[in-house]
């Protein structure tokens, strides 16, 4: 009997690309350099942060919540927005305290968050402990309040900590609304509360608001955006 030695075909090692002939994307006023046979391949940055919506032209609208030095976030509008922005904090991993007159209304959202989320009407001392990257310890300190009252200039000046104010109307002289980092306007009935914070411009911007969109301002610029609510959060942000 003749036993003939078989081998197993070692598969074709993959072709992979060369990194290094990729070209360098230009950031803003920069110019690329020669990328040779890859210059059809392009790597640009991409906005990252919660998922707000969609714009005009049918992009996707995001907001950076938390970063290396605290962020102080103003929404003018109804306290509903605050709840749904707390939903998507404690989704990227932040631990979130809901500071508010109205308890009862964060009740489905705190069953579904757990210990991500505490709701109280004294925050104390907060954070109730330092903030951290996502993913690293505790991870991120959020606290999302609706009271007419606006946390102090000290509050959420940590790394990854986040405070956003939710109120009908921005209170005078308040260290919050001292140039924040982000504005929210959820309508064209707000445009006269947005003008005393950021000027006549956006007060125009905010009042040409379609129904059912919202502004978005930040240092950089501004969004319209119609925001992107999916049934799940629905359930949670309105109560019975």
């Amino acid at each position: 009997m003749n036993l003939r030695r078989t081998t197993r075909a070692r598969p074709a090692t993959p072709v992979r690309p060369d990194l290094t002939a990729l070209p360098v994307s230009p950031g803003p006023g920069g110019s690329a350099g020669s990328a040779g046979r890859s210059a059809d391949f392009a790597l640009f940055p991409v906005p990252t942060g919660i998922h707000l919506g969609t714009g005009r032209t049918g992009a996707p609208v995001t907001l950076a919540p938390y970063g290396p030095a605290g962020t102080r976030i103003g929404v003018l509008g109804e306290s509903l927005f605050g709840r749904l922005l707390a939903c998507r904090l404690v989704a990227t991993g932040a631990a979130v305290t809901a500071l508010t007159r109205g308890p009862s209304l964060w009740t489905p959202l705190g069953a579904a968050c757990g210990t991500r989320l505490t709701v109280t009407d004294d925050a104390g001392a907060w954070p109730p402990r330092p903030g951290a990257a996502p993913g690293s310890g505790t991870g991120p300190q959020a606290l999302v309040t609706d009271l007419p009252k606006p946390p102090g200039r000290a509050v959420g000046q940590g790394a990854w900590t986040t405070v956003v104010h939710v109120v009908r109307r921005a209170p005078a002289r308040s260290a919050h609304w001292q140039q924040p980092h982000a504005v929210l306007v959820l309508g064209a009935s707000y445009a006269d509360a947005v003008t005393p914070v950021l000027g006549p411009e956006a007060g125009r911007l905010a009042a040409s608001l379609a129904h059912g969109e919202i502004a978005l301002f930040r240092p950089g610029g501004a969004d319209v955006l119609r925001p992107d609510i999916a049934p799940a959060e629905t359930s949670l942000l309105r109560p019975g």
